[in-house]
């Protein structure tokens, strides 16, 4: 039985073991990125792997994998693109092993920054592994920290602006909502960024 009140204390230490915990973890959430990366992004109808790797590049640039398009008030919706958020709401709160109902306390509000940012990672690694036309990317805290470290920085750049730090919440919010109601339904700068229009 866990506490009441340890999340804050442990969030260091749940963020180590999440990277270290390579055999399981990394493969595990890679393996499901590469499904969503399918299902939720054009590729090429012949997958040709030189277009693929074309359109995979331009989903990298300036973090475009990350938007969804714009709301009705032409405010850009960051984080918000059906590929992290099917793959959050799969790999946190779906199955009977489900981190959300392992850890209820921190997981049954609103999605944590750093599980958004550990799934949009993931996203990167599947996206960079068709950049290289299916040569593997391996999903290890050496490589991909500065990313990690990025998104979480590019989170709080959301928070900066009222609008957007107020979309970002009901995203995290309303993945949980979904994710518990069991539907799959929707450092260093890495060149990504949000727009606080």
């Amino acid at each position: 039985m866990v506490c009441k009140g340890w999340w804050p204390q442990y969030l260091p230490n749940i963020t180590k073991l999440l990277w270290e915990d390579h055999g399981n973890w990394c493969s595990a959430l890679k393996k499901k990125a590469c499904m969503f990366i399918h299902d939720h992004y054009e590729w090429d109808p012949q997958n040709h792997c030189p277009i693929n790797a074309k359109l995979a590049k331009s989903l990298l640039e300036h973090g475009k994998f990350l938007r969804h398009g714009v709301d009705i008030e032409g405010h850009t919706n960051n984080f918000a693109h059906p590929a992290p958020s099917g793959l959050i709401i799969n790999f946190f709160y779906m199955g009977s092993n489900a981190i959300a109902s392992i850890f209820p306390e921190v997981f049954e509000k609103e999605v944590p920054c750093p599980a958004v940012a550990l799934t949009t990672t993931a996203i990167k690694v599947s996206l960079d592994e068709m950049v290289m036309e299916g040569r593997e990317v391996t999903f290890k805290c050496d490589v991909y920290a500065d990313v990690y470290i990025d998104l979480l920085g590019l989170m709080v750049k959301c928070d900066t602006a009222p609008v957007h730090c107020a979309k970002t919440k009901a995203l995290h919010v309303e993945w949980v909502s979904i994710g518990m109601n069991g539907s799959t339904t929707s450092g260093m700068n890495m060149g990504f960024d949000v727009d606080l229009d």
